[in-house]
């Protein structure tokens, strides 16, 4: 049946969504040249919809057991197209609306966010939903970071944020315990040393070299990444490198890295860094809350028993984590007919019973209440409560500058930039200071170069 009705009353969706804390400004979006936009836009295709994302494996195959549904219950046609990685969709994204032939949704990393709307050439997708959709009913830290002056720019979807990941068993031979994981960096040291000294695993803990890690001790600890607010106030200039927070951060990592405490899987080595966990070579792994079906899969096929605990803070005090994963941007201009089938297609997959089955398949955080409340009255969380750590983490966070995830132009650059100079940090090539200043500068320089 269709997902465009709701009973009962409701928030309009322009009051909800501006009632929402930490709505991005206006400014946010300046920093380059709209790309389209005013011209002819036509979709891919007159007889279904065109929907480019980055889920692969398992997910992929979630997601479209969910377009399949979707197509049953409305009878509207869409054609899911993967398209390799979250950077290959905003690259096909991007040209696609140069060219104004475009796909009717996008799933978009949060990550590159501002390069897609400073393009000028997308649609608010609260402009589609219908009145009656219950927008006040979305989980607020989430739509926060997708809203600008309280307009959702992009339809949440897969979000996450990071966790981590442990082997009970691995644990319980070292003489730790596992009903007690290591809540700051100081402790993760501590467990580490005693896991390897012990001869359990050959290092104590393993996580991507990806920016996201980053951002996330910054925002546990209540810092942002880059000044105007994250780049959600307003152009940003600097990176806060000069800052007590990195020094323990990377003297930290350095110092885990040179006493072989910390295992490198290399620079975006999701899988790799996967696979070291899996096998026993670390106990312990840093990676995304959508990753709870794949661990207990793996643990069970690899013969230990895995659990999971809330990201671990710089010093025991706990801000919040920032929002990952991608959202659903639609391109500005599209025919009437069009705009209202995509409008259905959102709503239907923010719907309550899309986003359990998501939850579910996944280990995403579904961005309902609704679908929360379900869930907890059918004890899925008490009977899974790997699943529940990431939705505890999302909710205890505060509601700060700091949570949410830095909006900036030159994402890309500055991600590689981050990523580059922490190899050169943990590695001992650079002294502390010395890395932290050159990543500062270089950032600075991007920022220069994109909103010049």
């Amino acid at each position: 049946m269709s997902q465009r009705t709701v009973d009962g009353p409701q928030l309009s969706r322009r009051s909800a969504l501006r009632a929402s804390a930490g709505a991005l400004t206006a400014a946010g979006l300046a920093g380059c040249s709209a790309l389209g936009g005013s011209g002819d836009v036509q979709p891919i295709s007159d007889d279904a919809l065109t929907i480019w994302h980055a889920m692969g494996g398992g997910n992929g195959e979630v997601l479209q057991g969910l377009v399949d549904d979707f197509q049953s219950e409305t009878g509207v046609n869409a054609n899911l197209v993967f398209q390799d990685s979250y950077e290959g969709v905003l690259t096909k994204t991007l040209g696609a609306l140069d060219s104004g032939e475009v796909p009717d949704l996008a799933q978009i990393d949060s990550l590159f966010a501002q390069q897609v709307l400073a393009t000028g050439s997308v649609e608010p997708v609260e402009n589609l939903l219908s009145d009656s959709f219950p927008v006040d009913d979305f989980l607020p830290n989430v739509t926060s970071f997708f809203s600008l002056d309280g307009s959702l720019q992009s339809m949440p979807f897969n979000n996450s944020n990071a966790i981590m990941y442990y082997n009970r068993t691995a644990f319980e031979e070292a003489g730790l315990d596992p009903d007690s994981p290591p809540t700051t960096l100081a402790e993760v040291r501590d467990y580490s040393e005693t896991l390897v000294d012990e001869g359990v695993t050959e290092a104590g803990i393993t996580w991507p070299n990806h920016v996201w890690f980053i951002e996330h001790f910054y925002s546990v600890d209540g810092q942002t990444l880059v000044d105007a607010k994250n780049g959600h106030g307003g152009q940003p200039s600097t990176l806060h490198a000069d800052t007590e927070t990195a020094r323990e951060v990377y003297e930290w990592w350095r110092g885990m890295a040179a006493d072989g405490l910390y295992s490198n899987p290399g620079i975006e080595a999701w899988g790799e860094a996967t696979s070291t966990f899996l096998t026993g070579n670390a106990a312990m792994l840093l990676t995304s809350t959508s990753f709870v079906t794949g661990a207990r899969n793996g643990a069970e096929e690899n013969g230990f028993e895995v659990d999971n605990a809330f990201y671990p803070t710089v010093d025991g005090d706990r801000t919040g984590p920032v929002i990952g994963g991608a959202s659903w941007f639609v391109p500005s201009d599209l025919p009437d007919d069009r705009r209202e089938e995509i409008g259905q297609f959102l709503e239907f997959m923010a719907s309550p019973s899309a986003q359990i089955t998501w939850h579910k398949g996944t280990g995403y955080y579904p961005i309902r209440r609704a679908a929360i409340d379900q869930l907890e009255s059918e004890g899925w969380f008490e009977q899974n409560p790997m699943y529940r750590t990431t939705f505890d983490q999302l909710t205890q966070a505060e509601e700060t500058t700091a949570t949410k995830r830095m909006l900036v132009g030159p994402a890309r650059q500055v991600q590689t930039t981050i990523q580059d100079t922490s190899v050169e940090l943990f590695d001992g090539q650079v002294d502390i200071d010395e890395g932290l200043a050159a990543m500062k500068t270089s950032v600075e320089e991007e920022f220069d170069r994109y909103y010049s």
